[in-house]
């Protein structure tokens, strides 16, 4: 795996509003090690169980993680369109940082519009998600979701979204334990 060699404050240019989207933040923290937290995002078999809210799931995940890599995580269980998402990853620093690009797609994980998805609201072709790991002691961390992009209409949606999805990644580290 690479690590950027660029500064945290670097990544500050993909944490910006505008009028049509405020920055989607989700804060949350996990009982594991910031290892297991961070191994849980870069390994496919993982995503599998735990991407996407309740009733969706992921049945194929392509994930080449370093820097530059790209990444397609099928959707099945929505009704309204696409067939999942996909992008590349920009930054990554091991057990501190991921930063990522995100488009929605189609079943083959080519990028389509957010109308060909069937998505409401104005979106941009391409969204960035950060995610910031952080051990708070040896057996606890945290990590905070930051998602440019979205449409204000929509921001309740995908918070409830990202926040079932981390209720399933919780279970999974769980079992993980045993």
């Amino acid at each position: 795996m690479q690590t950027s060699r660029e500064t945290k404050n670097d990544l500050l240019m993909h944490k910006g509003s505008s009028p049509e989207s405020k920055l989607l933040v989700v804060d949350r923290k996990f009982q594991v090690s910031v290892d297991q937290l961070f191994e849980a995002f870069t390994n496919a078999e993982a995503i599998k169980t735990w991407w996407w809210p309740k009733d969706l799931s992921a049945d194929q995940v392509e994930i080449d993680f370093q820097e530059g890599g790209k990444y397609f995580i099928s959707m099945k269980g929505f009704e309204q369109g696409g067939g999942g998402m996909t992008g590349h990853f920009e930054q990554i620093v091991e057990n501190e940082l991921i930063v990522m690009t995100d488009q929605f797609s189609d079943e083959k994980g080519n990028p389509i519009s957010a109308k060909e998805a069937k998505m409401i609201g104005v979106w941009p072709e391409l969204i960035y998600i950060t995610f910031e790991f952080e051990a708070l002691d040896e057996n606890s961390s945290r990590f905070k979701l930051s998602q440019q992009g979205v449409p204000n209409e929509m921001q309740t949606d995908c918070i409830l979204g990202w926040s079932q999805s981390f209720d399933k990644l919780e279970k999974y580290l769980d079992d993980q334990k045993h």
